[in-house]
């Protein structure tokens, strides 16, 4: 064989700070280049190691390409593989037919990739799978891009990060696997036995249990069947501590799967913290409230979970079942999902539109409703009671306006559809009935009367707009209700 040289026990061969060993070899001296074969080893001039069962190498561009049980160690990072192609000038090397990283933390596989010896760069492509061992975590995605020395994972496409704590979807974006911080761009979700969160953008620090969220943002509470919506969020998980703003809506679905509460505000603020119980939820500015039996406006709300009470706060307004009440402040005691009572402070005002668009008014210091079917079935006014009410003949037939001031309380007492039982009024009194041909329009409202009927959340007005990018479609399925229960309300 021509300008070929066979090498027999313990080659040795050394190029530009290169050594390569084997068992034997072929020299072709016109080319500039070596076969190798059994127990082939080459160290390179940066200290990276590579070994096969055979190898070629080409002096004049710098290449190797090992064949057979492929195993390259740079540092602390060990690659196993079928056949590896290494370029020593650049200190690249390449695999094509599946390739696995092992390293004290974490193991990487992949169909494809590359390794960059001088940046300490991983390139991975297609069936991509990252294991921590310590964290047990885990990562699948298509294309990943990982620097041994930051431990920064960059991801594009989809991707699914697996830990014991729960999993996080999403299409692009950077993981660091030593801080656990994650980085997403473009749609994201991450969750857990209790919450999930999706947005646009991510920023999520695991260890810290800090997250912040931006545009077209879904907050699942599945422990209160709570779903918030919004433009951007924040959450701590160690003090137990959510908001969403801008633009946001929340809505809770009973246990019993009826009666959903929605909620709408510039701001919803959660907190849950496990130190003290404390269990809150707080929406401020333009606040709309919307259930089947009652709706709500005012500037801020407070719900106490523990004594499942709702306070409205700065002009609030309540409706419920055609009757309106306002106050300086209210204070709505649930019962087993269902209104209870309502107190009323300061400036307290009640109106009932009758059959005959007739306002029955009740006005004074302070209310205190109780509800029965979220009707008012007893009015307690206390202070400065003041009322008027429209007597009616089988409810098409007005007969005359009984009007009565007195200078301290009226219990009055309600059947079904409102009807009025009894007025109980205590102290003195000033009363007087006004036949249908006397009354004047002035006289058939209390001062400060107000009708904002108009004003009354609809169903409607609940409902924002869903997402506008689709979620990642690998097991995308967490907000599929969430936004079904949108579409029903724009119905």
């Amino acid at each position: 064989m021509p300008n070929v040289k066979k090498l027999m026990r313990q080659v040795v061969v050394k190029h530009k700070g290169s050594v390569l060993y084997c068992d034997s070899a072929y020299l072709h001296e016109d080319r500039n280049a070596v076969d190798t074969f059994g127990n082939a080893r080459m160290i390179s001039d940066n200290g990276a190691v590579l070994t096969a069962d055979s190898m070629f190498y080409d002096g004049n561009t710098q290449r190797a390409r090992a064949l057979g049980n492929v195993v390259f160690r740079d540092l602390e990072t060990t690659l196993y593989t079928k056949s590896l192609d290494y370029d020593l000038v650049t200190g690249i090397a390449y695999y094509t037919q599946g390739g696995k990283i092992v390293d004290a933390e974490k193991t990487l596989e992949s169909k494809q990739g590359n390794y960059d010896t001088n940046s300490k760069i991983f390139r991975f492509q297609n069936n991509v799978v990252l294991n921590s061992k310590q964290e047990e975590r885990k990562i699948e995605t298509n294309d990943l891009t990982y620097n041994t020395i930051s431990k920064l994972a960059f991801f594009q496409g989809k991707t699914k990060i697996t830990t014991k704590d729960g999993k996080i979807y999403t299409e692009n974006g950077t993981f660091n696997t030593e801080t656990q911080i994650s980085n997403f761009k473009g749609r994201t979700r991450v969750e857990d036995e209790q919450y999930t969160i999706e947005a646009d953008t991510l920023y999520f620090d695991k260890k810290n249990e800090i997250g912040y969220a931006q545009r077209n943002v879904v907050l699942i509470n599945r422990k209160d069947s709570l779903t918030a919506f919004g433009d951007n969020a924040w959450f701590r998980g160690k003090e137990g501590e959510s908001k969403v703003y801008g633009n946001a809506l929340a809505y809770q679905v009973s246990k019993a799967g009826k009666d959903s509460l929605w909620i709408k505000a510039d701001t919803l603020y959660a907190i849950n913290r496990k130190i003290d119980s404390t269990r809150q939820f707080l929406a401020y500015h333009n606040v709309l409230i919307y259930r089947h039996d009652f709706q709500a406006k005012c500037d801020s709300l407070a719900y106490n979970k523990a004594d499942s009470t709702l306070r409205f706060f700065k002009k609030p307004i309540l409706w419920a079942k055609g009757t309106q009440l306002s106050a300086d402040t209210l204070w709505l005691q649930m019962d087993k999902n269902q209104l209870k009572t309502l107190y009323m402070r300061l400036h307290s005002f009640m109106i009932t539109e009758d059959t005959l668009k007739n306002y029955n008014q009740i006005k004074g210091k302070n209310i205190t409703s109780h509800f029965k079917e979220s009707s008012p079935r007893r009015v307690e006014v206390r202070g400065n009671g003041e009322s008027i009410y429209f007597a009616l003949e089988k409810d098409t037939v007005l007969v005359g306006m009984n009007r009565s001031q007195c200078s301290g309380d009226i219990n009055i007492d309600f059947g079904n559809k409102n009807q009025l039982k009894r007025i109980t009024q205590i102290k003195a009194v000033e009363g007087s009935f006004v036949p249908p041909h006397e009354l004047k329009p002035a006289e058939t409202k209390l001062q400060d009367f107000m009708w904002f009927y108009d004003d009354k959340p609809k169903r409607t007005d609940m409902v924002r707009n869903a997402p506008k990018k689709k979620a990642t479609k690998i097991e995308n399925n967490t907000n599929k209700e969430a936004i079904k229960t949108l579409k029903k309300g724009r119905q």
